[in-house]
């Protein structure tokens, strides 16, 4: 966790950091790291989304020998446009994660070509109500097919399940990132962490009402 905060002030410069005493827009066990940043990412400037982007790490987050290995959940508040489609969500993660392989491998990267990974991406069926920002989500699951930059500099297939929403006239959007089976601890405890926010979202939009 240390390496991954370190290599991210050096690429992000303007991120805000936390420490493990302080508290997290994202709630998470103990033992999990986390930071908030600002997007575009400095590693992924040509990004269209514009906001900030929340981040819980894993224990095992650097430890290709942990269960946990690259394991994280992350939400997206972003400014009303553009829209979440389908094309942006998965042309954005592809620049997002082509960036930061870039970006940390830098000169040690040259056999490593960026613009090769790919992301497929399935849209999943949802009962769908305007009164409820859970159920109205739109939700994925994609593979994302890339080199590990940071451990490993390695190929490495993510899972990445993600929700998008609108919510007082905000873009939303959270992921759980992982390598593990869909059935593995680790994925319930990502999605443990987006039940947790979402239900804080939805709280906190029935209130405003």
């Amino acid at each position: 966790m240390i390496r991954m905060i370190a290599v991210s002030v050096l690429l992000l410069g303007s991120s805000a950091l936390a420490d493990e005493q302080s508290s997290f827009a994202l709630a998470a066990p103990k033992g999990w790291g986390g930071e908030t940043i600002s997007l575009p990412p400095g590693f992924a400037p040509g990004m269209k989304l514009k906001g900030v982007e929340h981040i819980r790490f894993a224990p095992g987050m650097m430890r290709p020998d942990s269960g946990s290995f690259f394991c994280y959940a992350f939400a997206f508040e972003l400014a009303s446009k553009p829209e979440l489609t389908k094309t942006v969500v998965h042309d954005e993660f592809l620049s997002y994660y082509r960036g930061l392989c870039t970006a940390v491998l830098g000169g040690q990267g040259a056999e490593v070509d960026p613009s090769k990974f790919t992301l497929k991406l399935q849209q999943l069926e949802s009962a769908a109500t305007a009164s409820d920002s859970e159920d109205a989500a739109i939700r994925y699951r994609g593979t994302l097919d890339w080199v590990e930059p940071f451990a490993t500099k390695k190929p490495q297939k993510l899972h990445i399940e993600i929700r998008t929403w609108t919510q007082k006239g905000h873009n939303y959007l959270f992921a759980c990132v992982s390598p593990q089976a869909k059935d593995a601890a680790i994925r319930k405890q990502l999605h443990r962490i987006r039940d947790d926010y979402l239900q804080k979202q939805k709280a906190g939009q029935t209130a405003s009402e």
